[in-house]
């Protein structure tokens, strides 16, 4: 996240907010990279001539919401069960955390269906993570990608208008002048975009799926079989 739009949403939101607004905020600080990552990518899969430039482009796509929407929300839910266990007073061994995430872990990537193989080895993955050593936090990586879809596809839109509109923008721009001010969830519903619904989310994986039949269509028209079976 320190990209040159997460610097500029930084310098933005102290040159017009106070500066105790101005400090770090997790959903602020990564949606700017993920618009401007998606506002970039459609022009480049467009303009581009390079017959590997294009699944490149499309596969740090994908890779990019595997380990953002897909993982943290894997994290979370991971989280979430050591909370209960502690609410419930149930010691939090090692191996009982392995066990959890490990079960997690083959269920996300679909081991019982054949779709990614997953060794028992790879329970323990939790323990250098460093995230889990801090507070419940890992959930605003995913909301803030599936905000940041929704916000980069009205932009789009209404620039592909006839005529053409930046309402979209500047009211996207004024969230991020926003700084930390006040609630991520109202500064986003007033830029049009409302986490308490499902259009949100719906609009990420039309994203994702839509990402992952391009990166088919161009193995199809190689010749190579979209591999089954992997490690995550």
């Amino acid at each position: 996240m320190s990209s040159s739009a997460t610097r500029a949403s930084r310098a933005g939101s102290a040159a017009t907010s106070k500066w105790i607004w101005s400090g770090y905020y997790l959903t602020r600080e990564l949606g700017p990279d993920t618009v401007r990552t998606l506002l970039s990518l459609h022009p480049d899969l467009k303009e581009t001539k390079d017959k590997d430039t294009r699944p490149y482009l499309l596969g740090n796509r994908l890779e990019n919401l595997r380990t953002t929407l897909f993982r943290q929300t894997m994290f979370a839910e991971f989280e979430l069960q050591i909370h209960e266990l502690a609410e419930k007073g149930e010691p939090l061994t090692g191996e009982k955390l392995s066990g959890l995430y490990r079960d997690l872990v083959k269920e996300y990537y679909g081991d019982a269906k054949g779709v990614c193989k997953v060794d028992d080895l790879y329970g323990v993955e939790w323990a250098y993570i460093p995230h889990f050593y801090y507070d419940f936090y890992v959930y605003q990586y995913a909301t803030s990608v599936i905000a940041s879809v929704k916000l980069a596809d009205r932009i789009r839109a209404e620039a592909a208008a006839k005529p053409p509109s930046t309402a979209n923008r500047d009211a996207y721009l004024k969230m991020l002048a926003a700084g930390s001010s006040r609630y991520a969830y109202d500064m986003l519903k007033e830029a049009g975009v409302d986490m308490a619904t499902s259009e949100p989310f719906a609009a990420a994986m039309r994203d994702m799926n839509g990402t992952i039949d391009a990166m088919e269509a161009i193995l199809d028209r190689r010749g190579t079989k979209t591999p089954v079976g992997g490690k995550p």
